[in-house]
C-alpha cells in the first residue's frame, strides 16, 4: 500500500519512478499508464513486464490491449489457457502463426478459444483436421468450417464463371458468324456486370480487351458487309429499272392495239344500243302516256282533284319530253288535254284558294315561334324546319304564286330561327374548344412520349401523369362528328406508344421481382441463419415496384417471397430460443461453482479463525512465561517488524510513532518487499504466515506487548477473521 502512494503521490520523480519498477500492483500501474510523459511510459513498460505473469487482472489488460505489442507476450497470452477468454481473443486476433493458432484450435478445452483460433486458420485442410477433432463437441467451429467450404466453393466457382466468360470473349468472331456474336456479346456483358466485383484488376483487363479486339473486328466486318450490300442493291435497282422500262414499253404497245380494238367494238356496240334503246324508249314513253292518261281521267272521275292536277302536271311535262313520238301520237294526246283543260282550270283556282290559306296558317304558326321565349332552342330548330318543310311541299303544288305570302313566311322564320341560331353557334364554338382541350391533351402525350429518357424514367411520375390524362380525356366535351374519329385516333396512337414503355418496363421489373423470390427461397438452404437474415433484409431493400401489374398477380408475388423470410425469421427466433437456454445453462452452471467456491472460502475462513484463535490462546501463554531482557527487547523488536509487514501487506496505517520506521524499511527492505509480493500473488496468504510468526513470539516488555496486540487486532479485522 506504502508502495503505491509513493509511486501516485510521491514529490521525487525519481522514487516514483524507482517505485513504478517494483510495483505489481497493475490496476494502479494501468492508472499511471494513462498519463503523459515518463511516468506514463515507465508505467505501460511496467504493464508489460507484468502482463506474462499476472493472471488477476485480464480484465483490465483487456482495456489497454494497445500497449501490449509483443510478439513474444502475445503468442505467450494466446497459449496461456489460464488467461482470460476476452483477453486471448484479443491476442489471438493479433497472430498469424498458423501453426500456432492450429496448436491453440487443437488443444485449447475452451469452445469459445477453439473457433476464435479456428477464424483465423486460412488452410482449409487444417479446419478440417479441427472439425475432426472438435467437431462433434463444438457446434460453432462445425458451422464455420460449413461456412469456409461454403465461402471456397463459391470462390472457385465465381472463379470458373469469371474463367469461362473470359474465354468466350476472346472467342467471339471466331466462327464468323457476327450476328449470332454481337447478340452474344451484349449477354456476356450483363453476365459480366453480375461478376465485376469479385474480379481482379487483371480479369478485368482481360475481359475487356477480348470485348474490345471483337468489337474492332465487328465493326470491320460490318463495313464490308454494307460496302458490299451497297453494291448489290445498286445492282439489283439497276436491273429492275431496265427491266421495268421494258415491260412499260410492252405494255404500252400491247395497251394501244387494245385501245384501238375496243374502241372500234364500242362504236359499233353504240349504234346498236343508240337504235335499239331509242326504240325502247319510245314504246315505254308512250305506254307511260298511255298510263298516265288513263291515271287522270280515273282521278277526275273519282273526284281526286289533287292527285289529278299532280298527274295533269307530270302529262304536260312527259309530252313536251316526247318529242320523238309520232305526229300522230302527239296530236291524240293534244286533243285529250284540250277536252280536259277546262275541268282542271276549275280544279286549279279551288286549290290554290285552299293553299293560300295553308300558307297563311303557317305564317301566324311562324310568328307564334318568333314571339315564344321560352321554347328549346332545339325544338325550335325542329318546328321551324318543318314550316319551312310544309311551305316547301306547298310550294310544288303551285310554284311562283306565293311571293308575298313568302316574303312575310320567311321574315317570321328567320327571326324565330334566331335564338338558335345563336344557340348552334355557341355549341359549334364549345365543340371547337373541346377539340383544342383533346388536341392538348394528346400533344402532352406526345411531348411525354418524346421528352422521357426511357433507360432512365421516373415511372411513377409517368403512371401519374397518363393517370392525369385520361381523367382530362373522359371529362373533356363533345366535338363535331368529323373531327372525332381523327383527335380520337391521335389519342389512341399516343397512349399505345406510352403503354409500349410500360409494358416493357412492367415485364422487366416483374423478372427482377421473380429473381427476388428465388433468392429469398434459396436463403432457405443457408446453414447460416443470422447470414440469412442480413442477406434478406438486402433483399427487401431490393424490392421496387416501378409499375404494377394486376392486383392479384401483385399479391401472388408478395406471398411468394414473403413466405421464405417468414419461414427464416422463425427458424432465426428458435435458434436464439436455443442460445439463450444454452446460455441460462451455463449461467447456471457458473452460479452453481461460484456458491462452491463462496463454501469453500467460509470453511477456510473458519478453519483458518479457528487456527489462529488457537495460534492467539498460545501466544498468551507464551507470552506470560517468564523471559529474560534481552529477550523481552528482542522479541520487541522483531514483533515491531512484523507488525510493520502486516501493515504494509494490508495496506493499513501504521501508529504515528512507527510511521518513520515504516518508510526506513520499506526504502531499505524495497527489493525484499518486491520478491516476497512476486512469490505471493495473494497479500492475505503472506499476512496470514506473517502474523503467525508474531504469534510465536515470545515475552515483551508490557507496553509493546499492548501496543502490539492492538494492531495485531487491526490486522485480524483487516484479514476478516474476527
Amino acid at each position: 500500500m506504502e508502495l503505491i502512494k509513493i509511486a501516485q503521490s510521491d514529490p521525487d520523480n525519481d522514487v516514483r519512478m524507482e517505485a513504478i519498477t517494483r510495483l505489481q500492483h497493475l490496476p494502479t500501474l494501468v492508472q499511471l499508464g494513462h498519463t503523459s510523459g515518463s511516468i506514463g511510459e515507465r508505467s505501460r513498460q511496467r504493464v508489460i513486464a507484468l502482463a506474462a505473469t499476472d493472471h488477476h487482472h485480464d480484465h483490465l489488460l483487456t482495456e489497454v490491449f494497445a500497449w501490449l505489442q509483443n510478439p513474444a507476450l502475445l503468442r505467450s497470452i494466446a497459449r496461456d489457457q489460464l488467461r482470460g477468454i476476452k483477453l486471448r481473443h484479443q491476442a489471438i486476433a493479433k497472430l498469424d502463426d498458423q501453426d500456432l493458432l492450429f496448436a491453440i484450435a487443437s488443444n485449447d478445452t475452451s469452445k469459445e478459444i477453439q473457433y476464435i483460433a479456428s477464424t483465423q486458420i486460412n488452410d482449409l485442410e487444417k479446419l478440417k483436421t479441427l472439425e475432426k477433432i472438435h467437431g462433434k463437441q463444438n457446434k460453432r467451429l462445425r458451422q464455420h468450417l460449413k461456412e469456409r467450404e461454403d465461402a471456397a466453393q463459391r470462390f472457385q466457382q465465381q472463379q470458373a464463371n469469371i474463367e469461362s466468360l473470359c474465354v468466350e470473349a476472346e472467342n467471339l468472331g471466331q466462327t464468323e458468324r457476327w450476328l449470332q456474336d454481337k447478340t452474344h456479346a451484349k449477354v456476356l456483358e450483363q453476365r459480366w456486370q453480375k461478376l465485376s466485383k469479385t474480379t481482379d484488376e487483371a480479369q478485368q483487363q482481360r475481359f475487356q480487351q477480348a470485348l474490345a479486339n471483337f468489337q474492332q473486328r465487328l465493326q470491320t466486318w460490318e463495313t464490308l458487309q454494307a460496302q458490299q450490300q451497297q453494291q448489290l442493291t445498286e445492282q439489283a435497282a439497276e436491273q429492275a429499272r431496265l427491266i421495268a422500262e421494258a415491260q412499260q414499253q410492252a405494255e404500252a404497245r400491247a395497251q394501244a392495239v387494245q385501245e384501238q380494238r375496243e374502241r372500234e367494238q364500242q362504236r359499233e356496240a353504240a349504234a346498236r344500243n343508240q337504235r335499239q334503246q331509242q326504240q325502247t324508249q319510245q314504246q315505254q314513253a308512250l305506254q307511260i302516256l298511255h298510263n298516265t292518261l288513263k291515271t287522270l281521267e280515273a282521278h277526275l272521275e273519282s273526284e281526286q282533284y289533287s292527285e289529278a292536277i299532280e298527274v295533269h302536271k307530270s302529262l304536260r311535262e312527259n309530252l313536251k319530253n316526247a318529242a320523238h313520238l309520232p305526229s300522230k301520237e302527239q296530236a291524240f294526246f293534244q286533243r285529250r288535254l284540250q277536252a280536259l283543260a277546262p275541268c282542271l282550270r276549275e280544279i286549279q283556282d279551288w286549290r290554290r284558294w285552299g293553299t293560300d290559306q295553308v300558307r297563311k296558317q303557317l305564317i301566324e304558326t311562324a310568328e307564334h315561334l318568333r314571339a315564344d321565349d321560352a321554347l328549346d332552342p332545339q325544338e325550335r330548330a325542329k318546328k321551324i324546319h318543318s314550316l319551312r318543310e310544309e311551305w316547301r311541299k306547298l310550294s310544288q303544288l303551285e310554284p311562283g304564286q306565293q311571293h308575298t305570302l313568302w316574303k312575310a313566311f320567311d321574315a317570321n322564320a328567320t327571326a324565330a330561327y334566331e335564338p338558335s341560331k345563336q344557340y348552334f353557334a355557341e355549341q359549334a364554338q364549345q365543340r371547337t374548344a373541346n377539340l383544342e382541350q383533346r388536341n392538348t391533351i394528346c400533344t402532352q402525350l406526345e411531348a411525354l412520349n418524346a421528352a422521357t429518357d426511357w433507360e432512365h424514367a421516373d415511372w411513377r411520375a409517368l403512371q401519374t401523369a397518363l393517370n392525369e390524362c385520361r381523367k382530362q380525356w373522359k371529362v373533356a366535351g363533345t366535338v363535331s362528328h368529323k373531327d372525332w374519329k381523327s383527335v380520337n385516333e391521335r389519342f389512341n396512337n399516343a397512349m399505345d406508344a406510352l403503354e409500349a414503355h410500360f409494358k416493357v418496363e412492367r415485364n422487366r421489373n416483374w423478372q427482377e421481382r421473380t429473381q427476388l423470390v428465388e433468392q429469398a427461397k434459396a436463403l432457405l438452404d443457408s446453414p447460416n441463419t443470422s447470414q440469412a437474415i442480413e442477406q434478406a433484409k438486402v433483399l427487401q431493400t431490393q424490392w421496387h415496384i416501378t409499375l404494377s401489374s394486376r392486383p392479384a398477380d401483385e399479391q401472388r408475388l408478395w406471398k411468394q417471397f414473403r413466405e421464405p423470410m417468414d419461414r427464416l425469421f422463425a427458424r432465426a427466433r428458435e435458434e436464439r430460443q436455443q442460445q439463450q437456454q444454452e446460455r441460462n445453462a451455463q449461467l447456471a452452471e457458473t452460479a452453481r461453482q461460484i456458491e462452491e467456491q463462496r463454501q469453500y472460502e467460509l470453511e477456510r475462513h473458519q478453519q483458518q479463525r479457528a487456527e489462529l484463535e488457537a495460534l492467539a490462546v498460545q501466544s498468551t501463554h507464551t507470552k506470560q512465561a517468564d523471559t529474560s531482557a534481552d529477550e523481552q527487547i528482542s522479541n520487541r523488536s522483531t514483533g515491531e517488524l512484523l507488525c510493520l509487514q502486516l501493515e504494509i501487506l494490508l495496506g493499513l496505517e501504521t501508529p504515528t510513532e512507527f510511521q518513520a520506521a515504516r518508510l526506513k524499511y520499506q526504502v531499505s527492505q524495497l527489493a525484499e518487499i518486491m520478491s516476497s509480493r512476486k512469490d505471493n500473488h495473494a497479500p492475505n496468504t503472506h499476512a496470514l504466515s506473517v502474523l503467525k510468526q508474531w504469534y510465536a513470539l515470545g515475552g515483551m516488555p508490557a507496553t509493546a506487548l499492548a501496543n502490539q496486540t492492538a494492531r495485531i487486532e487491526t490486522v485480524k479485522q483487516a484479514l476478516q477473521l474476527l
